[in-house]
């Protein structure tokens, strides 16, 4: 039996901050329906390779494929349309206040073009009540998102990324903010996520859930791939995934990046018009942006992951 082709490949990527080489030639294949872990130290590159991915970040050099096919991607729908989706660390980040649940569910639905069916506040129920069913959630569609406990926040951001057919999944520290039994009520859907094929490449510092999601681990030291192992073996190579050199403290940026609040909604948080619904489908631009990361030439303004 042939062995199967990589969904994703990567050949020599390298960037640049400005003195600082945060990648260095690295080469990766990610397959269908396997879980990778993207391990490494604070500033060893993996925020900057999941950058990358996702279509928020272009690399100085180097070829990125999927299915065969050599992408450049120039933003995170570019990504996004040939399955890789990303989910951060923090799920407040990716939701619209002022937004009903259901409507959240469908948030990137909502910026497209042709988004009018979702005006019907019919349709957009039907929608959502399809993709959660889906998924084994029971969420509270027709509320406000503002209701949510985090838990239930994180689920529905997973869901949302869920809803767009993913091929490849990045998460970020999915489940670092979750009680036991919300991150098992996650790990659940990103397990059923696997078993059909999508790839999950996963960002964590939990063992346990290593060992739950994926099969591979990658390590990243100084901008290069060091070491590509089986998951089993992570707990005796923690010193080399984590590292204990000391760290450059984390930059605070001296404003916090705005949070869209989406006014002028009625009282369960449903869009009434097309006027509206354009203005809804703006915010959800600047929601995207907002959260991407900025691409800092200047070294001393950032530390990459």
């Amino acid at each position: 039996m042939s062995n199967p082709e990589p969904l994703v490949r990567l050949r020599d990527l390298c960037k640049t901050f400005g003195a600082q080489r945060a990648l260095d030639q690295v080469s990766l294949d990610i397959y269908p329906g396997e879980g990778v872990a993207l391990l490494g130290a604070k500033g060893a590159g993996k925020s900057t390779l999941v950058r990358i991915l996702s279509g928020t970040l272009v690399p100085d050099a180097g070829e990125l494929w999927v299915d065969g096919q050599r992408q450049r991607f120039t933003s995170p729908l570019s990504a996004r349309r040939v399955g890789i989706v990303a989910v951060h660390q923090c799920p407040d980040d990716a939701i619209a206040p002022g937004l009903s649940v259901a409507e959240n569910l469908l948030l990137d639905e909502l910026g497209q073009p042709d988004a009018d069916f979702l005006l019907n506040r019919k349709s957009l129920l039907q929608r959502a009540e399809a993709i959660a069913a889906g998924l084994g959630l029971d969420l509270p569609l027709q509320h406000p998102v503002e209701r949510l406990n985090p838990a239930d926040r994180q689920l529905l951001v997973l869901a949302r990324a869920f809803a767009q057919l993913p091929r490849l999944l990045i998460l970020d520290e999915p489940t670092a903010a979750l009680s036991e039994a919300d991150a098992e009520r996650l790990l659940g859907l990103i397990d059923s996520q696997r078993a059909r094929g999508v790839a999950i490449l996963y960002i964590s510092q939990r063992l346990s859930d290593l060992q739950r999601v994926t099969n591979r681990a990658i390590v990243l030291q100084e901008g290069r791939l060091t070491s590509d192992l089986n998951t089993r073996h992570l707990p005796s190579a923690a010193y080399t995934l984590f590292g204990d050199r000391a760290e450059q403290p984390a930059v605070t940026p001296d404003k916090a990046l705005p949070v869209p609040f989406l006014e002028r909604f009625t009282r369960a948080g449903f869009i009434r018009n097309r006027a509206e619904g354009r203005a809804v489908q703006e915010q959800v631009a600047g929601l995207a942006s907002s959260v991407a990361p900025v691409d800092v030439t200047d070294p001393a303004k950032t530390t990459p992951r």
